[in-house]
């Protein structure tokens, strides 16, 4: 009997979020660059050759691209995926070893309503827990224009102000796991205790000294 994650396994998704990921890390998708970035995968040479087909991926010699219709079916694929990875460590408090499966799972069940619910619920993340760029949605751009000049890094909020954190924009992932493990994440309120000589926030009854460079790529909506 197969498991709840191999029920929701997508081969043409796997492939397309595959190339997504290549394309990130400036890596040409030859067949063999696909085989190792999906280890223990393995890749189906026909149904590659269907999505050329199909007119999800362009074929020229032995590198393959993403199509203008297959560019935007993996973006849907990626944003749903590191949303729902985001929502499994920002809110369900699941640690990165036990994220990706679940992610690749629940990824599947989200219609794109939803998935601009989550973002929204999270305040609009610009990276998944791994440093990788989540691409935005029209949710995203609502939210840029209705708040743009309401946002600011936590470091330009006065003492004695308060603001909700609506993201945390930094690539060091030991850092972004530091704050979560502190409670600092997307939906949180802190109030700024004082700015010198240390920066001292409140989060509920709890006392909290940063540093002035983990400060700055907090950003938070003023209240």
């Amino acid at each position: 009997m197969s498991n709840w994650a191999d029920s929701c396994h997508d081969p043409v998704d796997e492939i397309l979020e595959t190339m997504w990921m290549l394309e990130e890390d400036e890596t040409p998708a030859t067949r063999s660059a696909m085989l190792e970035a999906a280890p223990g995968e393995e890749l189906d040479l026909e149904l590659l050759g269907k999505l050329v087909t199909v007119g999800l991926l362009e074929e020229d010699r032995e590198e393959y691209r993403l199509s203008t219709e297959g560019r935007k079916r993996a973006e849907s694929v990626i944003r749903r995926h590191r949303l729902a990875e985001r929502l499994l460590v920002d809110v369900l408090g699941m640690r990165e070893v036990s994220i990706e499966t679940n992610a690749c799972a629940f990824e599947h069940f989200l219609s794109p309503e939803v998935t601009d619910h989550i973002c929204t619920l999270l305040g609009h993340p610009k990276q998944c827990p791994h440093g990788r760029a989540i691409p935005p949605g029209s949710c995203c751009e609502r939210a840029r224009t209705e708040v743009e000049t309401a946002v600011v890094p936590l470091s330009e909020v006065r003492a004695g102000e308060q603001g909700r954190i609506v993201y945390i924009s930094t690539t060091q992932h030991q850092r972004l796991d530091r704050l979560t493990s502190l409670g600092l994440f997307p939906g949180r309120v802190v109030k700024v205790h004082q700015r010198e000589p240390l920066f001292v926030i409140f989060l509920d009854e709890t006392q909290l000294a940063l540093e002035r460079e983990i400060v700055e790529e907090i950003f938070v909506l003023r209240n």
